[in-house]
């Protein structure tokens, strides 16, 4: 399973099944305490994630309106890999309830 996300300039950009290490660098990312960032930090990190996740050499050119969007949707794909094969376990709907 991939992501497809319309990245720069309407490019559309794919991002593939992440491995371990990427998965370890979003959760480490998502885990820091960001309530003091000023929103110039935040954004910024933000897209250099972005840029991390889809190989991209820099994140200057994404459109600032799409990074937040566009984090969290390739955050949440991420992050969400490590639980899909949970799901299809024998007895996954009786241990969630």
């Amino acid at each position: 399973m991939e992501l497809k996300l319309t990245l720069i300039d309407g490019r559309e950009a794919t991002l593939p099944r992440p491995n371990m290490k990427m998965w370890r660098r979003v959760a480490e990312y998502d885990e820091q305490d960001k309530s003091g960032w000023p929103i110039s930090k935040l954004m910024v990190e933000h897209a250099n994630m972005i840029a991390e996740m889809f190989g991209l050499e820099s994140a200057d050119d994404i459109d600032p309106a799409d990074v937040l969007p566009m984090y969290m949707e390739a955050a949440g794909y991420v992050i969400g890999v490590a639980n899909e094969k949970l799901k299809k376990l024998p007895n996954a709907e009786a241990e969630e309830g």
